[in-house]
């Protein structure tokens, strides 16, 4: 079922949580809201789910073309999942995903023995077939989402909607969990649509990214879209660590510390700042200068554990700092030391002037 969200606007007293919003979700797509906290993302969310009323006439609410802006959130057919589960305690885990199709009324609630299928092939699903006579008390963070999950899948939703579904799980787990959620919804296809603000997760899990900021859409593309081709500065910073060089506009060119950049005719007048992003893995690093684009700082710290080992930087021209992340075989080859001098040059510059997304490649 898809989803169609036009022109939605939420406001809290004299604060708007959404500004205009609209958003299309195609049948079957898995899609993030990603954004920093207090970003509207939620409340998109729950607004879709019917937990929050949009403001009078602000716009529509569409499942399949149908407007359902005015239904209760029983009657949208939405499996919520909360961040910290919201299971019944007193319950054991097959009672919980049970839950949904037992309080159904007496006309639409299946037989008992349907109601025991249905769950036990979903607790097969999520891989907690072996649980299902125990209590959320005697359950990992992870099996216990797992059967928040299961429960809300249980009332066979028309759309899924999960709120920052692992935000109370650690770091291992949450990897585990959303590479999980990633296989089950290839295997599901149910539209869904999770909120998070964590940028690795939105990028791993999801067919398509929404950004937010602000109550506003940002952009709206696949990962490799958002994070290849970030439509304005928030995009690009909000998206994993960026270096910012700074530079100024001369004769119809951008130009950063030797680095030229054409600008198309009009751009921005002489002397006027521009700022160049480049991620720490568009950023060389050589012992000796091999180009006047180089610019010398000296190594202030190495990162050496990961699969990226990462310098952290200080240009000795402006004292800036940079950060540059090596293959590891490249960092093994030039074997260098806190306190050296190296010389470093963007890959990648992306310039952003008057709203217009440029880019120096070398």
């Amino acid at each position: 079922m898809s989803i169609e969200v036009r022109n939605l606007t939420k406001t809290f007293g004299s604060f708007t949580a959404l500004h205009d919003i609209s958003l299309t979700v195609p049948d079957g797509e898995l899609v993030a809201l990603l954004g920093p906290s207090g970003c509207g993302k939620t409340t998109l969310l729950r607004v879709i789910a019917g937990l929050e009323p949009p403001d009078p006439g602000s716009g529509a609410i569409l499942f399949h073309n149908q407007d359902v802006a005015n239904r209760q959130v029983g009657e949208r057919q939405v499996g919520f999942v909360f961040q910290h589960y919201a299971l019944f305690r007193h319950m054991t885990v097959f009672d919980n995903v049970a839950f949904g199709l037992q309080v159904k009324p007496r006309r639409e609630r299946r037989p008992k023995a349907e109601i025991r299928d249905r769950v036990m092939a979903l607790l097969r699903l999520v891989q907690l077939e072996s649980q299902a006579d125990r209590f959320p008390s005697q359950l990992s963070g992870g099996q216990r989402q797992r059967v928040a999950l299961a429960r809300a899948l249980a009332v066979e939703p028309k759309v899924l909607l999960l709120d920052e579904p692992f935000g109370a799980l650690d770091a291992k787990v949450r990897l585990e969990l959303r590479r999980w959620l990633r296989r089950l919804h290839d295997e599901i296809h149910v539209t869904s649509v999770f909120v998070t603000h964590d940028q690795e997760e939105a990028l791993e899990v999801a067919d398509k990214v929404v950004v937010m900021n602000q109550g506003r859409i940002e952009q709206i593309g696949t990962p490799q879209e958002i994070y290849d081709q970030p439509a304005n500065p928030f995009v690009y910073n909000f998206l994993g660590s960026v270096n910012l060089f700074h530079g100024r506009v001369h004769t119809g060119h951008a130009h950063f510390d030797g680095i030229r950049v054409d600008l198309p005719a009009p751009s921005a007048a002489d002397d006027h700042e521009v700022v160049g992003y480049v991620r720490p893995h568009d950023i060389e690093v050589e012992r000796t200068r091999s180009s006047v684009e180089e610019i010398e700082a000296v190594i202030v710290h190495i990162h050496g554990a990961g699969g990226m080992p990462r310098l952290e930087l200080e240009r000795l021209d402006n004292h800036e700092r940079i950060e540059a992340e090596l293959t590891r075989d490249r960092f093994r080859e030039l074997a260098l030391q806190t306190g050296e001098r190296v010389f470093i040059r963007p890959r990648n510059l992306r310039v952003f002037v008057e709203g217009q997304h440029l880019d120096y490649q070398i």
